[in-house]
């Protein structure tokens, strides 16, 4: 059970402050080799085939699943998170989780999670990923590359206009 979410966003919040001191390298998909793509378990089915993309352009694809309950996800190239489980009192991951995740190498890092999802806010703020796209919010800017949409956008529009801007960008 947790306490509140009062902890881990005010976590959040001074991690997106000290995150403009970290090293930023622009990145498009022809330097990547590596893409860690977060997400809620709940949007499975709508982001495989749009992993499935990622994987015919010869990338090597990692996941970070967040769900409220174990879910069956590929163990070889993904982390996954269970609300109930893997969260402490307070509402932070445990470490074996942070760790986890950090050991992950990629290229690029892409957030589809939810907008409220705090926990992959905070698990993608301590990734050591110098390039990371996902949703522009209404707080503070938490990427490098933040697409904004509207509330009709869906999770393929969405990542239709991350695939297009990361083949679009040319870091040389």
């Amino acid at each position: 059970m947790i306490l509140t979410n009062y902890f881990i966003k005010r976590k959040v919040r001074s991690l997106v402050n000290k995150g403009s001191k970290r090293d930023h390298c622009f990145r498009g998909m022809k330097e990547a080799r590596t893409v860690l793509v977060m997400y809620d378990a709940k949007d499975q089915n709508i982001i495989e085939p749009c992993l499935e993309t990622i994987r015919m352009m010869h990338k090597q694809v990692k996941t970070f699943v967040y769900g409220t309950a174990e879910t069956e996800i590929d163990s070889d190239s993904s982390v996954s998170l269970c609300a109930k489980t893997d969260l402490d009192f307070w509402g932070f991951p445990k470490e074996s989780v942070c760790n986890k995740l950090k050991a992950i190498n990629a290229d690029i890092l892409i957030d589809l999670s939810k907008p409220f999802n705090y926990v992959s806010q905070y698990l993608m703020l301590l990734h050591p990923c110098d390039f990371k796209v996902g949703i522009k919010r209404n707080e503070q800017d938490l990427y490098d590359l933040s697409i904004s949409v509207t509330s009709r956008d869906d999770i393929k529009h969405l990542f239709g206009h991350i695939l297009f801007y990361l083949q679009t960008i040319r870091s040389k």
